[in-house]
C-alpha cells in the first residue's frame, strides 16, 4: 500500500480531530462517490492428488494471508506443510484474487466464491464429506466470508486461523508499518467518523482499496463481523495470535474470537520459550505449526 496514501489518511484524521474539538465525532457526507470496484483475481490450485486417511479423514484447505507473492509460498508454508503431510493429511494450499502475483488483492466476495468452488472439487475428487480449512491473516477474512455468507459451514469440521484479522480491529498496524505510530484517532475511528474517506482513499490506492473492504460500514465487514455470530454451528474454531503483531491490531483483542466454543491462543503464552514471531513469521514457526495439529485433532462439534 503506497506511503502517499498512509499519509492521506493520517492528514485528513489530523484535520478532522482539530475541526471536530479532538474526538471523532460524525460528520456529514460531502457528496457522493463511485465504489471501487475491484477485480475478482485468478486463483492458484494444487492438483487433488492425495486421499483423506484414518489419522486425517478430511482433506486440509491451507490458505496463506497476503504478505507476500504466489512465488514465495512454497517456501513461506514449508513448516506447516510439511507439519500436515508428515501426519499424514491430505494437505492442499490454495491461493485465490491472485493480481500481479500477490495472493487476497482482489474483491473479497469474489475471493471466497473461489474458495468455495475449490472445496466442492476437492470433497468431488477425494469423496470427502468435509475439509478443514487452516487460514492465516487475509486467508481467515475469506474463510469467514466462505463459512458465514456463502454457506461454507456445511463443508467444513475444523476453521484453525493464525493471526486472524476480526471484529475488533484499529487499523493502526496500516499506519505503524509507515513509521506512523499513535496517530491521535485510529484509522477506524476516523473512517467510522467520516466514512465518504473509504471510497475516496480507495481510488486513491487500488491497493488500499482492498484493505478498504475491512473498514466498519463496508459490506464485507458489516456481512462478517456485523451483528450476529461470526462462528457458525457445527464449525470448530481456534485463532492463534501474537503479542508481536504488528499488522493485526490490537495484537490479540483484533484477531481472537469471543464466542463460546472458540478456542484462543495466544502464542507468548502457549509458548513462552519459543523464538519470537510476529505477525508474518508466525506461520513459519514448528510451534504453530504444533498448535494446528491440536486444533485439526480436537473433538469436532
Amino acid at each position: 500500500m503506497g506511503g502517499r496514501c498512509a499519509s492521506v489518511l493520517v492528514a485528513l484524521t489530523v484535520g478532522f480531530v482539530v475541526t471536530a474539538g479532538g474526538s471523532a465525532q460524525a460528520a456529514p457526507s460531502t457528496g457522493s462517490v463511485d465504489p471501487v470496484v475491484l477485480p475478482a483475481g485468478e486463483v492458484v490450485t494444487p492438483p487433488i492428488d492425495c486421499s483423506p486417511t484414518a489419522a486425517h479423514p478430511r482433506p486440509v484447505i491451507v490458505l496463506p494471508g497476503a504478505d507476500g507473492t504466489t512465488a514465495e509460498t512454497a517456501d513461506q508454508w514449508s513448516t506447516v506443510t510439511s507439519a500436515l503431510r508428515e501426519s499424514a493429511a491430505c494437505t492442499l494450499v490454495f491461493q485465490g484474487g491472485v493480481v500481479d502475483g500477490k495472493r487476497w488483492a482482489g474483491a473479497i466476495p469474489d475471493e471466497s466464491a473461489q474458495l468455495a468452488e475449490f472445496v466442492t472439487s476437492v470433497t468431488d475428487v477425494t469423496g470427502a464429506d468435509a475439509v478443514d480449512i487452516v487460514a492465516h491473516s487475509a486467508g481467515t477474512v475469506v474463510s469467514n466470508y466462505y463459512l458465514k455468507v456463502l454457506g461454507g459451514a456445511q463443508n467444513v469440521t475444523h476453521a484453525v486461523f493464525l493471526a486472524p484479522e476480526g471484529r475488533d480491529c484499529d487499523g493502526a498496524g496500516f499506519l505503524a508499518t509507515y513509521g506512523i505510530h499513535n496517530p491521535p484517532v485510529t484509522p477506524v475511528q476516523a473512517l467510522q467518523a467520516l466514512p465518504f474517506l473509504s471510497p475516496l482513499l480507495g481510488h486513491a490506492s487500488p491497493e488500499l482499496a482492498v484493505a478498504l473492504q475491512l473498514a466498519p460500514g463496508s459490506e464485507v465487514h458489516t456481512a462478517v463481523f456485523g451483528d450476529g455470530s461470526i462462528t457458525q454451528p457445527g464449525v470448530s474454531y481456534s485463532a492463534l495470535a501474537t503479542a508481536n503483531d504488528e499488522i493485526a491490531t490490537p495484537a490479540g483483542t483484533c484477531s481472537f474470537i469471543t464466542e463460546p466454543g472458540v478456542t484462543n491462543t495466544l502464542f507468548e503464552e502457549a509458548y513462552p520459550d519459543a523464538p519470537a514471531v510476529d505477525h508474518s513469521s508466525l506461520r513459519s514457526s514448528p510451534y504453530a505449526a504444533a498448535w494446528i495439529l491440536e486444533q485439526l485433532a480436537a473433538e469436532a462439534p
